[in-house]
């Protein structure tokens, strides 16, 4: 199958959604599908990824406006692909959607729509996303072959809100790499290790996670790994509160990210919602329990695998952050527990769903 993924960011960029696109298209090639991979080049500062045997990676020169990337060529570029495609359109950002939506229009290829999650006003024009969300992603949504989302919750709430009949709607969840399914080493101190793994912005509620370390009873370092806007004032609030066990340790990849989830002891996410994040299944797979907000895009995920907060104030956070130190048979519990759910999240389990849906949109287009 010839298989063309468009998305607003692609690694080197950071995110989840880049990190999704990317595995998913590398390991579509390894299976021998023509993939073509077209993208921004915002943040590829550090450099950009090969192209690869049956992957073609497209950086499009943009430039940025309200966080979202404005990519000039576009539209041009996908008017040359071939009708025999099948187009999956990541819709984590404006614009980029619109473009594919008009692409499959003027050219009759199908795309997919996938919803990763319900992304939230930020910045000096974030009051523009409402009003984007009932012009426009409804018409994309609407328009799509088969509209990808990676819950039950999800696939519910694009129902409810979008007016998008369910049977058009598929459930993929994300997957979790192999490589993180580690043997952590036994804790010989009594300082226990929490870490929080994702973007610094303001709808992970980093500084709720601050404020629990502080009510905390039980001597913790909080790790926080990853970069984003927020990171001065996370700084700031650091100092002002003259916390030496609180750490902003920058995005880390590869080994030394599985560093920190072999060092973890307990992983913390106090978002106000989510898709499916990574992190969470990454955790979990590492066998590190988790205590995270019970909020839309989490909830259905940890399940019996960890703890939810509810309502998740700085307070109830280090009350279960408490507990769960003093317990270790409820912390083996809960890591046996995420390390065995999370098997069934395995890249090259979900990878067969997504081949099957392109096939199937193929086939019914081949017999219109």
């Amino acid at each position: 199958m010839r298989i063309i993924q468009i998305v607003p960011y692609y690694p080197p960029s950071m995110g989840g959604v880049q990190n999704v696109t990317r595995e998913l298209s590398e390991r579509l090639a390894k299976n021998g599908h023509q993939v073509e991979v077209f993208t921004s080049d915002i943040g590829c500062n550090k450099g950009k990824l090969k192209s690869a045997k049956n992957l073609e990676i497209h950086y499009l020169r943009s430039w940025q406006f309200a966080h979202t990337p404005i990519i000039h060529s576009l539209f041009f570029k996908l008017l040359k692909i071939s009708k025999d495609s099948v187009m999956h359109v990541h819709t984590s950002q404006a614009f980029v959607p619109e473009i594919v939506c008009l692409v499959s229009i003027i050219k009759k290829i199908p795309y997919v729509a996938h919803v990763h999650g319900d992304t939230m006003p930020s910045g000096r024009f974030g009051f523009l996303l409402s009003l984007y969300k009932k012009l426009f992603i409804k018409k994309v949504l609407a328009n799509a072959e088969k509209v990808i989302c990676p819950s039950k919750e999800y696939k519910q709430f694009i129902n409810k809100k979008y007016r998008i009949n369910e049977s058009k709607i598929t459930v993929i969840p994300n997957g979790v790499s192999k490589k993180f399914f580690i043997n952590r080493e036994k804790k010989l101190n009594n300082t226990a290790n929490l870490i929080f793994i994702g973007r610094l912005s303001g709808g992970k509620n980093i500084p709720k996670l601050i404020e629990a370390v502080f009510l905390l009873k039980n001597t913790v370092v909080l790790h926080i790994v990853g970069d984003g806007e927020k990171r001065d004032e996370l700084k700031k609030l650091i100092l002002d509160k003259s916390m030496k066990n609180v750490i902003l340790h920058g995005e880390k990849t590869g080994k030394e990210l599985l560093d920190f989830y072999k060092l973890a002891d307990i992983f913390l996410l106090a978002s106000e919602g989510e898709g499916q994040p990574l992190t969470l299944l990454e955790a979990m797979a590492a066998g590190v329990p988790i205590i995270a907000s019970n909020v839309r895009g989490i909830a259905e995920l940890v399940g019996d695998c960890g703890i939810l907060v509810d309502p998740p104030t700085a307070q109830n956070f280090a009350f279960e952050v408490d507990k769960l130190i003093e317990s270790k048979g409820l912390s083996d519990l809960l890591a046996g527990r995420g390390r065995e759910y999370a098997e069934q999240f395995c890249w090259d389990k979900v990878v067969k769903n997504y081949e099957n849906e392109y096939k199937a949109i193929l086939e019914h287009k081949a017999m219109r």
